[in-house]
């Protein structure tokens, strides 16, 4: 049985809409300063594999000055000429270890700054979607408000009627939120993964309210 209504009016008026606050209201993300403290934490890394650089040059070359001082204008033996050279590799071999573990931290942080900017911009992406939702979740809401204040006057059969219509839309409301909340509290990666949910209840929502237009 349908319901004739002479007080329809589902777009919420212009200064109402503006005014409306909508939360996100997301429980993780990534932030601007999440992306920023990854660049300062590459840039970082980058300056102590340059720094490892340098002192692994001024290392070496204080081993080679040693050895030559050492073995220069004066006899040795070949132990002592062992040892200088020796002195001398190892001076090469750590100096290489430090830079290859700073080069390796920096190609870490530059992965993870990456991780980061792609998480920033799937933040960015899922509270868009989330804000544009709320949005729609509002005026439903206020339309279902509205079929209320309807069936409280309403009398018999049309009350009896409107009522099953509340409450079949009341129901599609709850599931689109519900199937929002879930893509809110989703690891950000994988909010998309949850988004024909929430379609699914607002394209579902949406047919029940239009055809109580009709």
């Amino acid at each position: 049985m349908k319901i004739k209504t002479n007080a329809w009016r589902f777009a919420l008026p212009a200064s109402a809409a503006m005014a409306m606050l909508i939360t996100v209201g997301c429980s993780q993300g990534t932030t601007k300063k999440d992306v920023a403290n990854a660049q300062k934490n590459v840039q970082e890394q980058q300056q102590d594999t340059a720094q490892a650089q340098k002192e692994g040059q001024q290392n070496i070359a204080e081993a080679q000055r040693n050895a030559q001082e050492r073995t220069a204008n004066k006899p040795v033996t070949p132990e002592e000429q062992n040892e200088a050279q020796q002195k001398v590799a190892n001076a090469q071999q750590k100096a290489a270890e430090n830079v290859a573990q700073e080069q390796q931290e920096t190609r870490e942080a530059q992965t993870k700054l990456e991780i980061t900017q792609q998480n920033y911009q799937a933040t960015h992406d899922r509270d868009a979607y989330v804000k544009d939702v709320n949005q729609k979740l509002a005026n439903y809401k206020q339309q279902i408000d509205q079929l209320k204040q309807q069936a409280s006057s309403a009398q018999g059969a049309n009350k009896q009627a409107l009522q099953q219509q509340i409450d079949t839309v009341q129901n599609q409301y709850d599931r689109a939120q519900n199937a929002l909340d879930n893509l809110k509290d989703a690891n950000v990666k994988d909010w998309q993964a949850h988004q024909n949910n929430v379609q699914v209840a607002l394209r579902q929502l949406d047919n029940s309210m239009q055809s109580i237009r009709r």
